[in-house]
């Protein structure tokens, strides 16, 4: 479960938090296992960010916020996952490294840009 100081009290973003987070778990019996990481669940692991991303992205677009910032942050993260993701292609040597990243690139972007994000749909909703 997400911890309070991460909600946003926008329900579509907190529960997608909730479910990267909880995708995120469920990669750590991958950490501990020899074979790689199925393709699929890299793929699946990937295909969630952007789609999480793409959320974030309408949601903004929908008050007329500048999201340019926000953005750039959300590129520069899937292009250093995806990176990773395809060099453990052949092993998981990577992977505890990259899940702790994740979950601490998503708790500072939370604070430094999905708050902000939050407000500002807050206060359209309000005028």
């Amino acid at each position: 479960m997400l911890p309070q100081a991460l909600r946003v009290n926008i329900p579509e973003i907190d529960h997608e938090h909730n479910e990267l987070f909880a995708f995120l778990e469920g990669f750590k019996e991958y950490c501990f296992d020899r074979s790689p990481m199925p393709e699929d669940r890299r793929n699946a692991l990937y295909e969630l960010l952007v789609s999480h991303f793409k959320t974030e992205e309408r949601l903004a677009i929908a008050v007329s916020m500048d999201f340019s910032g926000h953005e750039e942050a959300h590129e520069n993260m899937l292009d250093t996952v995806s990176q990773t993701l395809n060099q453990m292609a052949s092993n998981n040597s990577d992977l505890y490294s990259l899940i702790r990243y994740i979950g601490y690139w998503f708790e500072m972007h939370i604070l430094r840009y999905d708050l902000t994000l939050a407000k500002c749909l807050a206060i359209s909703t309000h005028q």
